[in-house]
């Protein structure tokens, strides 16, 4: 049976739509996202924003400085969480790697859990530290399905230093490598972020085709190098998974 009420749940739907949007959105995209009347948004963005959980920025709404990419919106979060960590232990177990799940937040990207690696010599990451977006697997598996303007804002505000010698800091050298993950499905980096480190990400979707995150396998650059293709395949296996469990959800709620 499904206990929601219809209004608090177009509140949360458009608190979470907000805190994965890289930028300001009008009435006319909110609706179009939401799949829902223009009429009904304007009443409740403009409740919202008197509220201060949005601001006004000329006739878009955008969330609050203080509220971005500091896991406000925890439902989104929560969910991706719960829902990713029996396939982050399925795809540590099938690729013998670790795995990760993470989310773009204005400061960069943030893991949001992993399952480790079985072997001794393995990848591990805090889930504390923000990570660059332009030099990391999950930043460019979701750089590259954003609408070119946002990506370009995030680019804009990133501080393109190179971290290792492996590090690609040319924008046209990054633009090309997102043209070449949004063919393929999934994103790469070999020791970009981490000398002796690679990793391999794919995206994930909600039910409006929003990008929530990414789902990613790290290794030893070694070990990486004779698995790629696998890793491939079970990265994007699983994202797509993933999205449809979304998707499915959504329906049934």
């Amino acid at each position: 049976m499904n206990n929601e009420v219809k209004s608090a749940a177009r509140v949360l739907d458009l608190l979470e739509l907000f805190s994965v949007e890289q930028g300001p959105l009008s009435v006319t995209e909110v609706a179009r996202k939401l799949d829902l009347p223009k009429s009904s948004m304007q009443g409740l963005l403009t409740t919202l924003a008197g509220r201060g959980y949005l601001e006004r920025e000329g006739s878009a709404y955008v969330l609050p400085p203080e509220l971005r990419g500091v896991g406000y919106v925890g439902g989104l979060r929560a969910r991706l969480v719960s829902r990713a960590e029996p396939i982050l232990l399925r795809m540590a177990r099938e690729s013998k790697e670790s795995a990760f799940i993470g989310v773009l937040t204005d400061s960069g990207i943030q893991y949001l859990a992993k399952a480790l690696s079985p072997q001794e010599v393995r990848y591990d990451a805090s889930l504390l530290e923000v990570r660059p977006v332009y030099c990391t697997s999950i930043g460019l598996a979701i750089l590259s399905h954003l609408d070119a303007d946002a990506s370009d804002r995030i680019l804009n505000r990133s501080t393109l230093e190179k971290i290792t010698p492996k590090t690609i800091t040319s924008r046209n050298a990054i633009n090309r490598t997102l043209e070449l993950s949004r063919r393929s499905g999934f994103a790469e980096v070999r020791d970009a972020n981490v000398l002796g480190a690679s990793g391999i990400a794919a995206p994930i979707f909600g039910v409006r085709g929003e990008v929530l995150g990414a789902l990613s396998i790290g290794a030893p650059t070694s070990r990486y190098e004779r698995a790629r293709n696998r890793m491939a395949e079970i990265v994007t296996s699983e994202a797509r998974a993933l999205s449809k469990l979304f998707a499915a959800r959504a329906e049934s709620e």
